[in-house]
């Protein structure tokens, strides 16, 4: 019998994978292994992956693999190039966690504002007197940096707490406008913005795109919210405009994961802090799955749908 291999786990029971393929009725059994200790390997049909690399190694170890599904919207983790040259298609998983992570970006925002994480402390620790007073969310003007699925979301949560929404995109949306969204330069979002939420796709053009310059134009006291790519924001720069106490930052994603003990940003008082969790509710799981085995399916009838390379 063929086999769909898994090189992770997608963050729900293998069971529900299981009751998920079959329910699609695929002619394939799943496998979860180390890829290069499959004993048969030509009876894998296609390969799934969420982060983990998939190199012309396994590809040749894998003749009759001709799918590779990325359970993952993001997918630097497959050679496009590769793939397209060994006649390989690649299918990702587009908007499985849209809601999660909207979600985790207003979250974390409002335990900036109400600086949530060291009132909890001091609470636990029998100090019932807070040092600062918080800051309401309502009124403030967010600044929406992308206005992908993500950002749309995130821009309708932010409307409905009363907020003014300003953005940048590299493609504009009547949805956003249509909410009440001006969009503005990059220069003018990040000057005028209480809130600036990143919602990028990491590539070339992308890596970086907050730097030095761009975080002295941020306002004092300003939020800035990475629920996006840790890659987006220079590091060092970061840091030391965290450490200078001019703004805030609520944080999900890291250019390393998990990020190294001696990492200067884990000592900063004024974050929050989160271990990349923003897609990481059992319904978005759920999803992924459903959608991951959708896209093997789509494979197997000729639909193009999903599929990116």
């Amino acid at each position: 019998m063929q086999t769909v291999l898994f090189l992770q786990e997608l963050g729900v029971e293998r069971e529900v994978v299981r009751e998920t393929i079959s329910r699609a009725g695929l002619p394939f059994a799943p496998v979860w292994e180390d890829w290069r200790k499959v004993e048969s390997p030509e009876a894998v049909a296609a390969i799934v992956t969420v982060k983990t690399a998939v190199p012309e190694e396994m590809l040749e170890r894998f003749p009759n693999a001709r799918m590779i599904a990325v359970a993952f919207t993001g997918y630097d983790c497959v050679d496009l190039d590769l793939c397209r040259r060994r006649a390989v298609a690649v299918y990702n998983v587009p908007a499985y966690s849209t809601d999660s992570v909207a979600e985790l970006t207003l979250g974390l925002t409002i335990c900036l504002l109400r600086d949530i994480p060291a009132v909890d402390r001091k609470t636990r620790a029998g100090d019932w007197k807070a040092e600062r007073w918080g800051t309401e969310l309502a009124g403030r003007t967010v600044g929406i940096i992308g206005t992908g699925a993500i950002g749309l979301r995130v821009a309708e949560l932010f409307r409905a707490c009363k907020c003014e929404l300003i953005g940048w995109s590299r493609r504009q949306r009547d949805q956003f406008i249509s909410s009440g969204g001006i969009y503005k330069s990059m220069e003018e979002v990040l000057s005028q913005a209480d809130v600036v939420s990143l919602h990028l796709a990491l590539n070339a053009e992308t890596e970086g795109v907050i730097g030095e310059k761009e975080l002295a134009l941020m306002k004092p006291g300003a939020c800035l919210i990475n629920t996006a790519r840790g890659r987006l924001v220079d590091k060092g720069a970061l840091g030391e405009t965290l450490s200078e106490g001019r703004i805030r930052a609520g944080i999900d994603v890291y250019d390393q994961e998990p990020p190294p003990a001696d990492d200067a940003l884990l000592d900063i008082p004024n974050t929050v802090l989160t271990s990349h969790i923003a897609f990481k509710t059992y319904e978005a799981l759920l999803r992924r799955v459903e959608v991951t085995v959708d896209n093997i399916a789509a494979f197997l009838q000729g639909s193009d749908s999903n599929r990116i390379a």
